[in-house]
């Protein structure tokens, strides 16, 4: 090429003389320093190590304040059943009726599921529902409902979050 044909302005690089004329855009045909390498390959470590950590937090169990309360076989499919968890004082009554798990603190009496009346009874003729709101006669008011998760086939819930909905006294009898 010489000087007549060469553009005087840009970077070096080769741009026919036709395209030259008319292009917006300068390409470029040099070798890229090695700064351009070393960013992608600090992006790539970067972007493994927050993947990293996200499987690690996805992949284990709960942290504290959630306690094991005991294995999800411990209770029947379609029943509930109490379990010890530490920080509950009677331990939770874990119910696994109608689709979902729910974990709630315990009540000092007996409990169980009624298959019939799709409500959880304790043998002294109180009713709960199966979001743990008193519906039948009884004392003590509705049950204390705890977060549950499961992982691995463990059961863990959370006794420093409670939620108590109001009673609704009346509305149901005992059917078991």
């Amino acid at each position: 090429m010489d000087s007549q044909t060469e553009p005087e302005y840009g970077p070096t690089g080769y741009l026919p003389p036709r395209a030259s004329k008319r292009a917006r855009k300068i390409v470029l045909r040099e070798r890229m320093s090695l700064g351009w390498p070393i960013a992608a390959l600090a992006a790539a470590v970067v972007i493994a190590i927050a993947g990293a950590l996200f499987l690690r937090a996805w992949v284990s169990p709960p942290p504290p304040p959630w306690v094991a309360a005991g294995r999800l076989t411990a209770v029947e499919l379609g029943g509930a059943g109490v379990l010890a968890a530490p920080g509950l004082r009677h331990g939770a009554l874990i119910v696994r009726a109608a689709g979902d798990v729910r974990a709630f603190a315990a009540p000092p009496v007996t409990v169980a599921y009624c298959a019939r009346s799709g409500h959880v009874e304790s043998p002294e003729g109180a009713v709960w529902g199966l979001d743990g709101r008193q519906l039948g006669p009884g004392s003590g008011g509705s049950l204390q409902r705890v977060p549950v998760r499961v992982f691995d086939g463990t059961l863990y819930v959370n006794p420093t979050i409670r939620e108590q909905l109001p009673a609704r006294p009346g509305a149901a009898q005992a059917a078991c």
